[in-house]
């Protein structure tokens, strides 16, 4: 093998795992944007179908809480909060 064939592998193998990586890189970026833009008193979606208003959200400590009905609280690690329903665009 040449060095020509030897660099175009390797590029080849570059390109591939960026195609293959990519779209991991995005979800994961994005839904770190996501949790960080969680605020306290926004109405949330758990990944159990789960919907209530957040009323303590604690990164550090790994914790949040969600009011679902009146005065009632369920305590859920921030993972499992799939979605954010409040829309800022207003």
């Amino acid at each position: 093998m040449d060095t020509q064939q030897v660099v175009i592998l390797a590029m080849g193998l570059v390109l591939i795992s960026v195609l293959m990586f990519w779209p991991q890189w995005q979800t994961r970026r994005r839904r770190q944007k996501q949790m960080a833009e969680l605020r306290v008193g926004d109405e949330v979606m758990t990944v159990g179908g789960i919907i209530g208003k957040l009323t303590y959200f604690n990164a550090d400590e790994d914790r949040a809480r969600i009011e679902i009905a009146a005065e009632v609280e369920i305590q859920v690690v921030p993972a499992a909060i799939s979605r954010t329903l409040t829309s800022r665009d207003a």
